[in-house]
């Protein structure tokens, strides 16, 4: 079967069962920023992508529920400003990132900084919680995030009104 969607802003169809992960397809097409972790959306740090505008596991995503969709995948979002604000922060704050986790953590980073002018930490907190990331504490990441967020903001402020 054809899905036909956007794929890292392309009109794509890939050729999958409706059934099927799209961790799976992705993985299948050569996006190798999906990792293959636990299948159960329990460790949400591996296969995350942006569907539609938001961080979701692609694990637990049945590729035919995408149909028509937009779907970013990290090797895409590295070329992007926010992206680069965001390794800004994440380096201020003394993240290293270990490869494994990556989308997770800059996609829950992503979502925060594009939806909060000024988040809190409790705003953050809720962001990645259900993130298990294996090489960072959870404080780290959430300064990383506010860095980020300020980096953000003052990259937008250059460029236009938020």
């Amino acid at each position: 079967m054809k899905i036909t969607l956007t794929l890292n802003e392309k009109e794509t169809a890939l050729d999958a069962d409706s059934n099927e992960r799209l961790s799976s397809v992705l993985r299948r097409n050569n996006y190798r920023s999906i990792k293959a972790g636990c299948g159960h959306t329990s460790c949400g740090n591996c296969c995350t992508v942006l569907l539609d505008g938001l961080p979701v596991s692609s694990c637990m995503i049945p590729v035919g529920i995408v149909h028509g969709s937009a779907i970013v995948t990290l090797e895409h979002y590295e070329k992007s400003a926010v992206y680069s604000d965001i390794m800004h922060g994440f380096s201020r704050a003394g993240i290293v990132l270990c490869g494994y986790c990556n989308s997770a953590k800059i996609f829950a980073a992503h979502h925060v900084i594009t939806h909060y002018k000024r988040p809190t930490r409790r705003i953050i907190d809720a962001a990645v919680r259900h993130l298990a990331p294996c090489c960072i504490d959870k404080d780290t990441l959430i300064n990383g995030i506010i860095y980020a967020s300020d980096s953000y903001a003052k990259h937008m402020g250059a460029h236009s009104v938020r």
